[in-house]
């Protein structure tokens, strides 16, 4: 792929409000990133000590089509509206697809009443019957693009999509539509409006994500491995890799009647069973002259309570977890290096 000159500054489309500016706010000040924005009304940003990345807030929407133009580098939106816009954006490219937060489904949802309708194939059906009526079925969404996509694939054509970016959930009672395609996280709304999902109608699972333009994006990796595209990459894979984890420690003594090496393996044993990874073992010495081990490594919350009784059998006497704010490692997933394989694009000689 040719390169294109360096990019300066690197113009950032994140959402100007909702839980995706929230969730994206979080993971951006947790990495380094503090965004200075003097208020809600406020649409361009700086992040000090980050000159080269100028912050627009903007629609979701309205940020695929900036990034798919090229007037922004990079953006922040959901993965269903990328989804949903991604025919027309054909000039970018997903670099993280699921940020970790945001989480949601979009799902085909029909009137609990219709007890006869429990899985996706049975609209085929219903909608045939409908035609065979001389009524038209009707589906509300936001998704157009990836509804009809959708039921395209099964076979499903009887119908007519009643575009509309109000409260959806209203629609099938106030007979404006007869199902409804929508998000949804927990389920409760739906049940809330007397609406449930069916079977194999989840269309979409969705998140925040992270897009960009593509030949903008070749040219930010082409500056290299401390360029800032690859340094703030490295920084959220690093704050996204330690959340959940633990780092643990262990010190505790051998037992005068078992060899070092087998107790060393039962304790092993005990900590791969409850998903300590990353194990570094090292001998040290009690105060009393007795021989002792220690042993660091990284797990879950759950794993360190679920192992402490069994690790204080095998003779530990201190057990200490502690959160990481950044984990990274050789053994870790590299987004920046995967969006250079991705790309082609080997960094620029300096």
């Amino acid at each position: 792929m040719p390169l294109t000159p360096a990019i300066d500054p690197i113009r950032l489309a994140i959402p100007s409000k909702g839980h995706l500016y929230d969730g994206l706010i979080e993971i951006l000040k947790a990495a380094g990133y503090r965004i200075r924005r003097a208020s809600d009304r406020q649409y361009e940003a700086l992040i000090p000590g980050h000159g080269r990345f100028h912050v627009v807030f903007m629609r979701p929407s309205d940020i695929v089509e900036q990034v798919q133009e090229g007037r922004c580098h990079l953006g922040v939106t959901g993965y269903d509206v990328y989804a949903e816009h991604e025919p027309l954006a054909r000039a970018t490219s997903v670099v993280i697809k699921d940020l970790g937060y945001g989480g949601c489904r979009l799902v085909v949802a029909v009137p609990e009443s219709w007890i006869d309708v429990t899985h996706v194939m049975d609209l085929a059906e219903l909608t045939q019957r409908f035609r065979s009526e001389g009524k038209l079925f009707r589906i509300s969404t936001k998704y157009a693009h990836l509804t009809r996509e959708f039921l395209r694939r099964r076979g499903i054509h009887d119908y007519r999509v009643v575009a509309s970016d109000g409260a959806l959930e209203l629609h099938p009672s106030l007979g404006i539509a007869d199902i409804i395609v929508d998000l949804t996280s927990s389920g409760i709304t739906l049940k809330d409006n007397r609406l449930r999902e069916i079977a194999g109608g989840t269309i979409l699972d969705s998140a925040a994500c992270l897009i960009g333009h593509t030949e903008s994006l070749a040219s930010m990796v082409a500056e290299g491995a401390e360029s800032p595209l690859a340094l703030l990459l490295d920084s959220i894979d690093a704050v996204r890799l330690a959340e959940g984890r633990v780092k643990l420690e262990v010190t505790g003594r051998f037992p005068q009647n078992e060899s070092e090496t087998v107790h060393i393996e039962k304790l092993s044993n005990v900590l791969a069973r409850n998903g300590a990874t990353r194990l570094h073992w090292s001998s040290v010495k009690w105060q009393d002259g007795q021989p002792g081990w220690n042993v660091q490594g990284l797990t879950g919350a759950r794993g360190l309570t679920s192992c402490r009784r069994s690790l204080i059998d095998l003779g530990a006497e201190s057990i200490v977890g502690t959160v990481p704010r950044y984990c990274l490692d050789h053994e870790d997933h590299s987004t920046f290096e995967s969006l250079k394989s991705s790309l082609g694009v080997q960094p620029n000689a300096r």
